[in-house]
């Protein structure tokens, strides 16, 4: 299983918008080009991100001179499995296609290793469905904080 770029600089760069939080907690909109400079990633790639990003309804544009993008819901209630569903992306580490009759052996038989591939599938998505935005913040703060002791 391998998510594409997309997916994963989606998950990226929401989590960077959700780690701008004033001290306050108060949601300030954080300019694609901001987050562009912070995650080393293209503008127009992330542009790309957030057409659909904004179509699945997870953010929101703010127009304007100190526009950009906030999340539609609170970091905490964004899991990282709802951004990578964003993205198109599926978690699926078999070779069988969804809904098709013929299994991943090219016939109507699903290989001997289907059911552990198909569980590993499952227990990926229910990890991703407990991670939230507020959680990949909190743990780059707590790295962060590890980094600075050792300086």
């Amino acid at each position: 299983m391998k998510l594409t770029a997309k997916a994963r600089s989606a998950v990226t760069a929401l989590a960077d918008i959700a780690a701008q939080r004033g001290g306050d907690g108060a949601a300030t909109p954080v300019p694609l080009r901001d987050i562009a400079g912070r995650q080393r990633l293209s503008v127009a790639f992330l542009e790309q991100i957030f057409g659909k990003l904004r179509k699945e309804g997870l953010v929101h544009s703010a127009r304007g001179a100190g526009g950009g993008y906030l999340l539609a819901a609170a970091p905490d209630s964004i899991s990282v499995s709802a951004v990578v569903r964003a993205m198109d992306e599926e978690i699926r580490s078999t070779a069988c296609q969804p809904g098709s009759v013929i299994g991943c052996t090219g016939t109507s038989v699903r290989c001997l290793t289907h059911g552990l591939w198909h569980d590993l599938d499952q227990m990926i998505e229910g990890y991703l469905e407990g991670v939230s935005l507020a959680d990949i913040t909190a743990q780059a703060s707590v790295a962060e904080e590890r980094v600075s002791e050792d300086a």
